[in-house]
């Protein structure tokens, strides 16, 4: 790689230029915005709580247990806001910590893929990684998704370095399979579990003394991450226990679901643009080794841990491209293995397909950013508008800034690569880290309007009550979560609650009709939806006969 560029003094140059890449492409948009519609609003509701001194073994949701994820990241999260509290708001410390465990998830990712091709192939398997489509959004969000892929990436080194240090490589095995464990739950843990089990079966690599004795630490590290929570859960609540335990197994699994079902081929058939590029370039890894090759260690262990992901994934209840971000792990190794035998004409085309694409993106990027904040051109900037009504353009030198340095960056980097083997992943990683760049720079501030509750609760905060309790009916946690945080105001549940005497209704409406509904013994004192959002309506009903509420 080090005929990669024109000028080449050092060595370390591809991987100084690898660093700068994953952090350019990591660090936009960490900090600078409000919690998000969706899984973020939801983690940043169970981080408040513990920061407000909720029992960290018992995740809590505006004043709730919630049993949908272990708290790991929750602790982690809390942490973060804390120490950058002086600096930051807390929403901006929590998503730091999601910075963190991606920075994980790329360095043991990048080490793995030294361990199974060797020292060149370590930084293009972080570069496939950050190049994959699907984590492009998602590694910049505050969810607990990124410390499970950080488990996974940490379990696979550890795996793939139990063939020379057994007792590190175990001890590495079982704290990533107890990170897995304590950011989402039981089964991406036994789907790790399961490939761990696959490699002596299928490669005489892992037959020997040395797999023992790594299977040893591995139990050995595990076991405080599998126990601690559980017996501290079950401490304080044993129902909790019991309820988590169904959630995950009962609840979760196909076989024991009400009534029975089935598994899906969803994540067979979402990957080829959720992993792109890592899957193509994976699928030809895997056909050039199917002489004689597949029972070595850089195929079986990605192999086992991508099946059995895939398999153990479709037999849950719930299908979506968040559970599928752990199989993007074992397919950029399998994509950097591939660096070296694409054949030209594939690298050639993969290479210019992403200098196409991304000038095209960036041109694209440019056009919309002048039709929101500059008004130009008419048209496209009315449109704009109405799409999303209310936003109000302005130049913000900075981040236009910001914006053109990505763009003469990326253009330098195309123009001055050689013709190499690597220039393809290094290309396509550039690209992906270029309209990154310009999403959180150029359009950061009508995402935010957009996706963010700050705007709505505010609007709603002179319609509440001072003191007295509200109910709410259909209103999504992420809801109920921003309003503990930002207005500290915490719902009870009409859907727990049996009666209430409660004086205030907040109602989540999803018809689209534009006249709002009446319910016998209210009054409607206000109505409000996040900017740009037609399919989320929140109404706020007063009780008739309660004459105790603040008014306007």
């Amino acid at each position: 790689m080090s005929n990669l560029f024109a000028i080449r003094p050092y060595r370390f140059v591809p991987s100084l230029l690898t660093v700068v890449l994953c952090l350019a492409w990591l660090l936009p948009g960490l900090i600078g915005h409000e919690p998000w519609k969706g899984d973020e609003a939801e983690t940043m509701g169970l981080i408040h709580s513990i920061l407000s001194g909720a029992p960290t073994a018992v995740p809590t949701l505006a004043g709730e247990p919630w049993l949908g994820a272990p708290p790991l990241y929750s602790l982690i999260a809390a942490s973060f806001a804390q120490l950058f509290s002086p600096w930051l708001a807390a929403h901006d410390g929590a998503r730091l910590a999601g910075g963190f465990f991606i920075l994980l998830t790329l360095f043991f990712t990048g080490f793995a893929g030294r361990e199974l091709y060797g020292s060149e192939h370590g930084r293009l398997a972080a570069l496939v990684l950050i190049g994959s489509v699907g984590l492009w959004v998602r590694a910049h969000e505050s969810i607990p998704q990124t410390a499970l892929l950080a488990g996974i990436a940490m379990a696979g080194y550890g795996a793939a370095l139990t063939v020379r240090r057994a007792y590190v490589g175990g001890a590495l095995t079982g704290t990533g399979l107890g990170i897995i464990f304590m950011s989402i739950g039981v089964a991406e843990t036994l789907a790790m579990g399961l490939a761990l089990l696959a490699l002596p079966v299928f490669s005489p690599t892992w037959r020997h003394t040395n797999t023992l004795k790594a299977a040893a630490m591995t139990v050995l590290f595990a076991a405080p991450w599998l126990l601690i929570w559980p017996l501290a859960l079950y401490q304080i609540a044993p129902g909790l226990l019991t309820d988590w335990w169904h959630s995950q197994i009962q609840a979760r699994f196909v076989f024991w679901s009400t009534p029975p079902g089935m598994g899906t081929l969803y994540y067979f058939k979402f990957l080829p643009w959720f992993a792109w590029p890592a899957l193509p370039l994976a699928l030809w890894t895997v056909w050039r080794a199917r002489r004689g090759q597949l029972t070595t260690t850089g195929i079986v262990l990605p192999m086992a841990m991508w099946l059995s992901l895939s398999i153990v994934l479709s037999f849950t209840t719930e299908s979506s491209p968040d559970q599928g971000l752990p199989l993007l792990i074992p397919l950029a190794w399998l994509a950097a293995g591939s660096t070296y035998t694409l054949r030209r004409g594939a690298a050639n085309a993969l290479y210019w397909f992403a200098v196409m694409t991304f000038a095209v993106v960036a041109a694209t990027a440019w056009v919309y950013w002048s039709a929101l904040d500059l008004g130009v051109p008419a048209k496209l900037s009315q449109h704009l508008h109405a799409i999303q009504p209310g936003y109000e353009g302005a130049f913000h030198p900075f981040m236009v800034g910001m914006a053109v340095l990505y763009c003469l960056a990326w253009g330098l980097l195309v123009i001055r690569m050689k013709r190499s083997p690597q220039r393809p992943l290094i290309a396509w990683a550039a690209g992906m880290t270029l309209a990154w760049g310009l999403a959180a720079s150029l359009f950061e501030r009508p995402m935010d309007e957009r996706m963010s509750y700050e705007a709505m609760m505010k609007s709603m905060q002179p319609h509440l009550p001072a003191t007295a309790c509200i109910t709410s009916r259909g209103v999504a946690d992420g809801t109920r979560a921003m309003l503990d945080y930002y207005l500290g105001v915490q719902t009870l549940r009409e859907e727990n609650t049996k009666t209430t005497s409660c004086p205030v209704l907040l109602v989540e409406d999803q018809s689209e009709s534009s006249t709002l509904p009446k319910l016998d013994g209210w009054r409607i004192t206000w109505s409000g939806n996040r900017p740009g959002s037609h399919t989320e309506r929140y109404i706020l009903y007063r009780r008739l006969k309660h004459t105790s509420l603040r008014h306007d």
